[in-house]
């Protein structure tokens, strides 16, 4: 995992730019009170993960969202892991960054734990947009990007794109 405080992050890319802030980002995520973490969360998905695309320090910041996540509620570890299945979402996707060599094991790594932070929180209650976000993460790391990209991006209503009327998906009008 890239050490937070190496230089090699001002030489990585963010969506504005110059990486050199993004380990500032990921070290006051266990700082940081729950109101503050959720515009922590905003910041990271606007810098590593904005409107889909990645960058390289995108990458770097994998290992880190899963180190964090292994040791929260699950609520909390969805949020983080909803961020890392959508980075690798987005290194699969057209025009992305590629992953540079040098961090592509603790990359790797990172996504091989994923599965069991996930199963070490299922004795916890789940609410939907958990149980959304760490079915889709769970289908990114075991190999399954689009079943998991589709998880992710599920809405409650969806648009007929012939007649444009919306319904919900199959399974939504369960109680």
């Amino acid at each position: 995992m890239l050490p937070l405080d190496s230089p090699r992050w001002g030489e990585l890319r963010q969506a504005y730019g110059s990486a050199e802030d993004v380990p500032r980002l990921l070290a006051h995520l266990d700082r940081v009170s729950d109101v503050e973490r959720r515009e922590l969360w905003f910041g990271l998905w606007s810098t590593l993960c904005h409107q889909g695309d990645v960058y390289t320090a995108s990458y770097a910041a994998v290992p880190h969202l899963v180190a964090f996540a292994e040791t929260q509620s699950a609520a909390e570890r969805a949020r983080a892991l909803h961020l890392a299945a959508a980075i690798e979402v987005g290194r699969l996707s057209p025009g992305a960054d590629a992953l540079p060599d040098d961090l592509a094991a603790p990359y790797a790594a990172a996504l091989a734990r994923v599965p069991g932070a996930i199963a070490a929180c299922v004795a916890e209650p789940w609410d939907a947009d958990t149980a959304q976000a760490l079915a889709g993460a769970l289908a990114v790391a075991k190999g399954h990007p689009r079943l998991g990209n589709a998880t992710l991006s599920l809405e409650p209503l969806v648009t007929c794109p012939v007649c444009d009327a919306t319904f919900p998906p199959a399974g939504w009008e369960l109680e």
